[in-house]
């Protein structure tokens, strides 16, 4: 469980990355893009903290 709490914030901003990236070739997209990528950066730092936070629920 500790895997996947670490691993899906990454995966799915790289995803967004992706869908970012494809659309930004579309001329017509607007602002839309920009947005994709902005979620996928949140979801990065949210892995990040994810993976440097302290469990409190964790027994010593």
């Amino acid at each position: 469980m500790d895997a996947a709490k670490i691993i899906s914030p990454f995966a799915l901003s790289a995803v967004l990355f992706v869908l970012a990236y494809l659309s930004s070739k579309d001329s017509n997209s607007g602002f839309f893009p920009i947005m994709l990528f902005g979620i996928g950066v949140i979801l990065a730092i949210a892995g990040v903290m994810a993976i440097f936070s302290d469990d409190k629920n964790k027994q010593k």
